[in-house]
């Protein structure tokens, strides 16, 4: 007998997320029901290639409402629930019908559903939700938000491995005015239903993401105190939400009591050991939270059933292994887990800024580039513009360069290289190179005004300043680029040695100068790799500094950075001399 799925949504104003939605499992189910209930944008347009099945429900502040109706009106055996913003993830050959064959004794499967923290860094929680049901009547949502599946026998619900759903990242906006209405629902809810512990747990999630831990404190204890383990889905997400919220409230002694209590009862809880490390580290207990490091990794990936944040016995926990072992210095165990933590997961970079000023302070330049090279991690995009751009930062603009130059034949035309490595390649006097890079940048790219700047001064330090103020007056053209217009068109007719027209503190509302000032440090950087004899670099940076000094608050910063100078000299005799040179220059 042949099995059919009916995928049931409810759905409002969800253009944005909707095709992507349903072409991850349009070949993956027999029928395809979607439940509008009042949307203004195109999203029943977009539904409606999809199927013929879509109807329209009047909104009254009911998710089950509005989900049962939905399943009122699928005729397959089965039903498959999503959420707009959540797509399919699975081998090709991945079937539903076979994994419903295949547990036949089965009524319901609860799936993984991932949350993701930051898609670019590969962080997110995964918890398990039941989506995937018989159409048998015995299956209903109930709740009015946050609404719940019906269980009439827990025996007969299994734990599926896959697939995977995957919620999308939502701007700060959407989320915000989400949870805003969710937490309007649920203060109803729960005034009709003040015992309700799903409630609780609901509002002190919504209150936390929200940035409100004093107000989530409250619900969450409530709701982790009383739930039991046969409600180990929410009790487990509870705990960790409950910790989360006293760390926010530096009530940091709370917290770590109730990660000893909760480890003696779930010891195989990967993420209370990784959040008791945080909490210790927090607290500056370095050789007390390595061990609560070393065991999250000794756990690696929790049950199932346990809410699990990717990375915290992984990644995650090799990342502050490093930390603690730098703070307790002990450098080479600390560039072990960094880079240890940069293996597991290269989209990870953060780690990568410790090594660095650990292998860079150790080594120099040199030998921290080839370290990067021999381990790899400049063979990762990612990685390796991190690594170019700590090295420009640190005034090292040829190793910056050689980063790129080495690696340019993995990146193919990414805009975001064709900028970085046109930069490096000006500052490390490779003028020429440089501008041919940038000229790759399309007119529509958001990199392009950059290189528009960057451009002008190349050409300038070519000599090309007729090029450069034809360039400079297309900049001020543009409405968004006008403040950086300016300031290169006063330094293009200081180097000119013609008259210096007022320079202006800000320009259609933006201030002139933190970009002067970053200029000015990059010609700093610049002066420092090989060019301090350059008539013309001397030139540039005694014009930047002049523009600096026709504000009070640019010729403070001018003064800090002239005393920098002479610390970093000081340091720099220091560490060749000793502390005698002092004594015996005065």
């Amino acid at each position: 007998m042949n099995v059919r799925i009916s995928l049931t949504m409810i759905v409002k104003n969800e253009s944005a997320h909707l095709v992507d939605c349903l072409e991850s499992v349009k070949d993956k189910v027999d029928e395809i029901i979607i439940v509008d209930t009042g949307s203004t944008d195109n999203t029943v347009s977009i539904a409606l290639r999809y199927t013929s099945n879509v109807y329209s429900f009047p909104w009254h502040n009911d998710f089950s409402a509005a989900r049962n109706f939905a399943i009122e009106h699928a005729s397959g055996d089965w039903i498959l629930a999503l959420d707009a913003d959540e797509e399919v993830q699975c081998q090709d050959s991945f079937s539903f019908h076979s994994m419903i064959t295949k547990e036949k004794d089965k009524e319901a499967f609860l799936l993984p559903l991932l949350n993701p923290i930051s898609d670019s860094t590969g962080e997110y929680n995964t918890f398990y939700v039941l989506r995937l049901f018989r159409n048998n009547g015995n299956y209903k949502y109930v709740g009015k938000i946050h609404e719940q599946v019906t269980l009439p026998d827990q025996q007969k619900v299994e734990l599926a491995v896959g697939p995977i759903l995957k919620h999308k990242l939502l701007t700060p906006k959407i989320r915000h005015q989400k949870r805003h209405r969710n937490l309007q629902l649920l203060k109803k809810a729960s005034q009709e239903d003040p015992h309700n512990l799903f409630l609780h747990y609901y509002l002190g999630v919504e209150w936390l993401m929200l940035g409100k831990s004093a107000y989530a404190l409250p619900f969450l204890q409530r709701a982790y105190s009383g739930l039991s383990d046969d409600n180990l889905l929410f009790r487990a997400p509870a705990l960790k939400y409950l910790l989360v919220s006293l760390r926010a409230l530096d009530r940091l002694d709370e917290a770590i009591s109730l990660c000893l209590e909760a480890s003696l009862h779930y010891p195989t809880f990967t993420d209370i050991f990784y959040l008791g490390g945080l909490l210790l580290e927090e607290k500056e207990e370095y050789l007390i939270a390595l061990k609560w490091f070393n065991q999250a990794i000794d756990c690696g990936k929790p049950p199932a059933l346990f809410s699990h944040l990717t990375g915290s016995g992984g990644f995650l926990a090799y990342y502050h292994l490093g930390l603690c072992y730098e703070k307790l210095g002990k450098a080479l165990e600390a560039r072990g887990g960094y880079e240890t933590a940069l293996e597991f997961n290269p989209k990870y970079p953060y780690p990568l800024y410790n090594l660095f000023l650990l292998l860079l302070s150790e080594k120099g330049p040199s030998i921290c580039y080839q370290h990067l090279e021999d381990l790899g991690f400049l063979d990762d995009n990612l990685l390796c513009l991190t690594s170019a751009n700590l090295f420009f930062l640190s005034d090292h603009v040829e190793q910056a360069y050689l980063c790129l130059e080495t690696h340019k034949d993995s990146f193919q035309g990414d805009e975001h290289f064709l900028l970085s490595y046109g930069k490096y390649c000006i500052y490390s006097g490779r003028a020429h190179t440089g501008l041919v890079s940038l000229f790759q940048i399309t007119s529509t790219s958001s990199y392009y005004p950059s290189a528009q700047t960057l451009s002008i001064i190349a050409l300038t330090l070519l000599g090309d300043y007729l090029k450069a103020k034809s360039l400079a007056i297309m900049l001020w053209e543009n409405q968004l680029t006008r403040r950086e217009a300016h300031i290169l068109m006063c330094l293009i007719r200081l180097l000119q040695k013609e008259t210096l027209p007022p320079y202006l503190l800000s320009i259609r509302g933006k201030e002139t100068l933190t970009p002067t000032t970053e200029l000015f440090l990059d010609f700093k950087r610049y002066r420092s790799y090989m060019m301090s004899n350059d008539p013309l670099v001397k030139a540039w940076s005694l014009g930047l500094e002049r523009l600096m000094k026709s504000t009070e608050k640019g010729f403070a910063q001018l003064l800090n950075d002239y005393g920098q100078r002479v610390q970093d000299l000081n340091n720099h005799f220091k560490v060749k001399f000793g502390d005698s040179w002092i004594t015996n220059e005065h």
